[in-house]
């Protein structure tokens, strides 16, 4: 009965922490975190141009979860590609290239853009890592293969595999890091690389960002009043290549079961769709409201087209190494410290350049690395994701705390095979039952973790002692003829005295009251065995000292011979001596 209450106080607690988010959601609803909850906050790090090792990037995404980001961005390709899987053999066009041949071209690459001392490429398994990592924390990683520009390092490759002129060229002037959306064979090479980062990622992300900004703005073509790539490409008539080139990587992207995700420069640019339709689908990462002669479209004509925002309003942007302005005496935009101003007089849904109060799905901070060279400055780096993460903290839903289940944990007894497996079980299930990445809006739920432990553990029921020597001691002593001995009362005592039921604790008890049989049964003495008496009324002869019958047996052969042989040697004395009182006679 006692154990039947234990297991059912085990399984109300349980039911409550089963039960316990619904609850808990219901009454969070009136906070405005809990409200924001479906809304996205990303941080975006800069791994393209340069190098960030694993461990640094788990640093990022450890910090992303504590200060209640939804998700990191990784961009993995931009201006140099900094991740190679383990298998990367290409055929394009009837032509193949090893997996060694493409991941050398792409170091090589790498190098030509930027040698890094930090490293080259992240491996595969490395990024296995990464990403499970990111699971357990219950952050969602977005990679980023950024293309048609920003593509140095994937061209410098390219042309170490043979490709020929893969560079966008216009008016004489060659750009180093934007593709020539014309060039069959190098858009071809493209896709099908591209194609293995969307297979890999597939089932392992939600969203896939393909870049998508800033074409060939590296080519001043002002004197022919373009001044920009995206107006070139419109006035050159080649924008509907572009519009091609992005539907079909997006369809990519959602026949691999993700959502794609690209920059907003080149969308709809100049809020013109003349030239063709995006897939709606595309999710846009609304980053600039567009400079002198860069006119983009606006949040809310792409929001007219179907598109979800996210708002990457650059006021948040970060370039690694810029202090004040200035980086070894070159200016450069996004300082830190216009950032973390502007941290605090930004709001967490004013997207830049917008004055319809566009709807969003989520906001994004970045890091860029436009100067690779610099140091990682990780402190800052993290320092700012703090400062974002204090400021729109009704936004950042921050992790619960999960001190409470720590401690109920660390009263686990740590020797359970004492206890019986129904309440082991029960305990089990109480602790495996804790999910680690429940965020502060369903703190009762994580509370109610901590109490089906300690439920669990108070009802923890020891199992019963082993009754296998005081068994057999009993079953010896029962074998036992007690009228042989001359006082069996100490072995029935002992016997009488054991306690059943006791439980495993008490085993000392147990053996002991087995000793006290077996000890009662070596002290036993038997009765003295009688010398004469009558048997159904026959005369028994006596036992000598040895043990042996005195009593003459008729069936002792030995004994008749010897009868036999006195009778003889009788009747020759007898004779001897009548012949002898003849002979005196005469």
């Amino acid at each position: 009965m006692k154990f039947m209450k234990k297991l059912l106080a085990v399984t109300l607690a349980f039911g409550v922490v089963l039960s316990g988010a619904s609850l808990t959601t219901g009454e969070a609803a009136t906070v405005k975190a809990a409200e924001e909850q479906k809304l996205k906050s990303v941080f975006s790090i800069d791994a393209g141009r340069k190098y960030f090792s694993k461990d640094q990037l788990k640093t990022i995404i450890n910090k992303a979860y504590q200060n209640g980001y939804t998700d990191v961005q990784i961009l993995l390709g931009n201006d140099a590609l900094r991740f190679v899987l383990d298998d990367m053999s290409m055929e394009v066009e009837g032509v193949s290239y090893s997996s060694e041949e493409v991941i050398n071209a792409i170091k090589v690459g790498n190098n030509l853009y930027h040698n890094d001392p930090n490293g080259n490429v992240l491996t595969e398994s490395e990024m296995n890592e990464i990403l499970s990592y990111a699971k357990e924390l219950n952050v969602g990683i977005i990679p980023v293969i950024n293309g048609p520009g920003h593509m140095d390092g994937i061209l410098n490759a390219m042309k170490e595999l043979g490709i020929e002129n893969p560079e966008y060229s216009y008016g004489g002037k060659t750009s180093t890091r934007t593709i020539d959306l014309n060039n069959e064979t190098a858009m071809a090479f493209n896709k099908t690389l591209l194609s293995k980062y969307v297979s890999y990622f597939s089932g392992k992300c939600e969203i896939f960002n393909f870049g998508c900004d800033e074409y060939a703005n590296d080519i001043d073509s002002s004197k022919e009043g373009y001044y920009n790539g995206w107006s070139r490409l419109q006035g050159t008539g080649d924008y509907p290549k572009f519009v091609e080139y992005v539907n079909e990587v997006a369809g990519m992207i959602k026949d691999a079961g993700m959502t794609p995700l690209c920059f907003n420069d080149g969308i709809y640019y100049n809020n013109d769709d003349q030239f063709g339709t995006f897939d709606k689908d595309i999710i846009i990462s609304y980053w600039t409201a567009g400079w002198w002669e860069f006119y983009v479209a606006k949040p809310s004509y792409l929001a007219s087209k179907g598109h979800k925002i996210l708002n990457t309003n650059d006021a948040w942007y970060w370039v690694l190494g810029n202090i004040d302005g200035k980086i070894n005496g070159q200016g450069v935009p996004y300082p830190y410290n216009g950032v973390v101003e502007k941290i605090q007089t930004v709001s967490f849904r004013q997207i830049a350049g917008d004055k319809e109060n566009t709807p969003i799905i989520g906001s994004m901070q970045a890091v860029w690395c436009d100067v690779p060279s610099v140091e990682h400055d990780m402190d800052r780096v993290l320092s700012l994701m703090d400062q974002f993460s204090e400021k729109h903290k009704d936004y950042l839903i921050r992790p619960a705390d999960y001190t409470k289940v720590d401690a109920a944990i660390s009263k686990i007894p740590s020797d359970l095979s004492i206890y019986t497996e129904e309440t082991v079980n029960a305990l089990n299930t109480a602790k495996d039952a804790v999910v680690r990445n429940k965020r502060v809006t369903e703190q009762e739920v994580v509370d109610g973790y901590a109490d089906a432990i300690y439920a669990a553990i108070d009802a923890l029921v020891y199992k019963t002692a082993d009754y296998t020597k005081v068994d057999e001691a009993i079953a010896k002593a029962e074998a036992l003829n007690k009228a042989d001995y001359k006082d069996f009362s100490a072995v029935e005592k002992a016997i009488e005295a054991v306690k059943r039921d006791l439980d495993i604790t008490k085993q000392e008890e147990v053996d002991a009251m087995a000793k006290a049989i077996e000890d009662a049964i070596a002290a036993l003495e038997k009765k003295a065995p009688t010398t004469s008496g009558t048997t159904n009324g026959t005369t028994n002869g006596g036992n000598t000292t040895d043990g042996t019958s005195d009593t003459i047996k008729t069936g002792d052969t030995t004994n008749m011979t010897l009868w036999f042989m006195m009778l003889v040697v009788s009747a020759g004395l007898a004779g001897m001596f009548y012949a002898r009182k003849r002979k005196e006679n005469r």
